[in-house]
């Protein structure tokens, strides 16, 4: 598969995983707010509630603390994260073979599919971050929580079968800045 097929499949990928979380929020919205049910018993719970501290972090140290970090350090932080996930991504491409690879390239999606739907979720929904499982007793998530989970579990698997080969690994960011250069990361894609 040539570099351009894979990238654009890794994008279409991400843009139908972030549509798809969006979606089920926009029906929800419209028409199950005020439904409530137990899915598996008590277990989960479809609760639909805004979120309005931005993140399950937050909200956890708004209730304990009564700190809150507020909007613009979320975004500030999404944004650093990517970067950091983007330059061991993009690291672990460059100086790792190839085997399980679809490891790490699954796990890219979901992550960033995660930080997706999260800046969508703070800036677009008024009322805060729309969340409607509640894992009974700990808290509400949504779809999106779970895209960030599958990309740790993923991670992590991949780190594991890499283990040997990591510890050579040095995230270089000029390495990181080569690769996109050498591979047009942020070209248009035919």
């Amino acid at each position: 598969m040539s570099v351009m097929n894979k990238k654009a499949k890794i994008i279409l990928w991400i843009l139908l995983l972030t549509t798809i979380d969006q979606l089920i929020k926009i029906v929800i919205h419209a028409y199950y707010m005020d439904a409530r049910f137990e899915i598996i018993p008590s277990l989960f719970e479809f609760v639909p509630v805004f979120n309005s501290n931005y993140s399950y972090v937050n909200d956890l140290l708004n209730k304990n603390l009564n700190i809150d970090i507020g909007f613009i350090p979320h975004i500030v932080l999404y944004v650093v994260l990517q970067v950091v996930v983007a330059n061991i991504y993009i690291s672990f491409k460059i100086k790792l073979d190839n085997t399980f690879s679809w490891l790490l390239d699954t796990a890219i999606v979901f992550q960033v599919s995660a930080l997706l739907c999260a800046l969508i979720g703070n800036v677009i929904w008024a009322e805060g971050v729309l969340d409607y499982i509640y894992l009974k007793p700990l808290y509400v998530f949504d779809l999106k929580d779970v895209y960030s989970w599958v990309f740790v579990f993923l991670f992590l698997a991949y780190t594991i079968k890499k283990k040997d080969q990591l510890k050579t690994v040095n995230l270089d960011p000029k390495d990181v800045i080569e690769y996109i250069k050498k591979t047009k990361l942020f070209s248009k894609y035919k």
